[in-house]
Parts: C-alpha cells; structure tokens; sequence
C-alpha cells in the first residue's frame, strides 16, 4: 500500500546506558531520539526544503545538512525555517545518568539495546497515534507510514525490524508485555522500515536537526548550550488530542515525573514545552 505519511528518525547523544568511569554528570548523559513526520504527497518538497536551508546557511558540501557543524545563527536559522514547514516533530529525550540505576520488575535492567529499542517504542506510540488519527480524520483508510532511519554504526537494523513487527504483532493480538500504551494499529511494518545515511536523504537531515537543537537545549553542561533553536520548533510539535499538551506526548521527558527530576540547570527547555516541575 502507499504510505500516507513518512517517518525520518534520527538520534544525537550516545544511546548507551553502561556507567561511566567517573561520577561526574557528562554531556553525553543525554540521549535523544526525533521524528519527523511528513505527508507522503510531500516528499520532493521535503528535498526543496533542505535545499533551501542549504542555500541560507551557505552549506554547498556533498554529505548533506549536519546541524553540528552549522554557526549558532545558522542554527537558529534553520530551526526557524523548520518550523514553519508542514510537518511535525516528536522527540524523547532522557537523561541516562537517572535511568541506569532504574529497574522494571517486568523487563529488569536494560542493556544499551534494550534501552534504545524502548525509547523507540515510546516515541513510536505517540507518531503512530499522530498518524492513525490523522487518517481517520481525513476519513482515509489506515495505511501503513514508510519509517527511514539515519544509519548509525553500532545498532543491529535487521534486530531492530524484528522489534517492531514484534510489537506490532502485539498490538494486534493484544498481548504487549507493558499494555499502557501500545503502537496505533495498521501504522508500523518492519518491512516498511528503511535505513539510509544521512546524507542521501533530506528528510533525515530535518530529523538531525530536530534530535540535535533538542539535545543542545537540554544539555546545560554542553558547551554550545542554546535555547533558541529548540524553542523555534515548538510550532510543529503536535499537542495531544486528550491532554492539548506537547509535554508527555510529542516531547516525551525520560525520567517520567514517578520515576525521578533531571538537574534545575536542563528543565528551561521542557519548562518551554509545558512541563512543570516543583521548585526547591
């Protein structure tokens, strides 16, 4: 079937969660994981876009769009050109340093794999809520969305196309491990899934960017510290259809609230998004 919409996944951070050598809290702590979602009947648009954002920043090299090597004008730059585009971003982002030390009755301790296959679970639930009822609300049928992820050394794809259709396969029959939330059914097929480099595909250079001004917003100890980038996609992220809120649903904080905080010095950038946090 024809996909209605296009999922581009990225990440910024280290995805590991084994301890560091030192007690001190660094900036690779942070992890997060973006999406940006895109119409389907869009897709050359989505390469006139970069194009354009190339042309701004005056980006003329052959490997694509890299948000990390950009100025911080030209960060702000093209965040604000992202944000006025037709799209809509999701991102997670957690602060390992309070995860590693957290253990589930159900699935125990997770291991680097386990943690990166549950962030994507998590960001998944909510674009595939997105997605499913953005087709009911257009009264089309539920088609499958068509996911490219940034190839990244160090992860197993062929493991990772397996976990969703795992999860999807759970969803459908009704037998998720943890059944708070499960993926939107109809939405997610491993072989509708892709991996591509970074630079051959333009939509995953939005997604680079959405990951990388997120994580240099949360990141307080980076030495590029900046809140304006993020700030300015705060447009294109969906609210929940329940809640009207983007904190929990299209920016997902890990810790969740029962779990633990994250240091004073990161919450301006979720503070921004809608999440409260007490004050000490």
């Amino acid at each position: 079937m024809v996909p209605k919409f296009l999922i581009y996944i990225d990440e910024a951070g280290d995805p590991g969660v084994k301890p560091k050598a030192t007690d001190e809290r660094l900036w690779t702590d942070w992890f997060v994981l973006s999406a940006v979602v895109v119409r389907a009947s869009r897709d050359l648009e989505v390469v006139d876009w970069v194009a354009d954002m190339r042309e701004a920043v005056r980006s003329h090299g052959s490997k694509g769009l890299h948000y990390r090597t950009l100025s911080e004008t030209n960060r702000e730059r093209v965040t604000r050109m992202l944000g006025r585009k037709p799209v809509r971003i999701f991102a997670l982002a957690s602060l390992k340093d309070t995860m590693r030390e957290h253990y589930n009755s159900t699935l125990g301790r997770a291991n680097d794999r386990e943690f990166y296959n549950w962030c994507l679970r998590l960001l998944l639930e909510r674009v595939t809520e997105w997605c499913y009822r953005k087709c009911l609300a257009d009264d089309d049928p539920v088609t499958p969305a068509k996911i490219v992820f940034s190839e990244r050394g160090g992860h197993d794809y062929r493991e990772l196309r397996a976990y969703l259709s795992k999860l999807e396969a759970q969803t459908l029959t009704k037998t998720l491990v943890l059944k708070k939330r499960g993926l939107a059914p109809g939405i997610i097929f491993g072989s509708h899934c892709e991996v591509r480099p970074h630079a051959d595909v333009a939509g995953l250079q939005l997604a680079d960017i959405a990951a990388s001004a997120i994580f240099q917003a949360a990141c307080s100890v980076g030495n590029k510290h900046c809140l304006k980038p993020a700030q300015n996609l705060k447009p294109v992220f969906p609210k929940c259809a329940r809640t009207k809120r983007i904190a929990d649903y299209s920016l997902l904080r890990l810790p969740f609230a029962h779990q633990g905080t994250i240091p004073v010095e990161d919450q301006a950038i979720f503070e921004h998004f809608g999440y409260r946090f007490e004050k000490r």
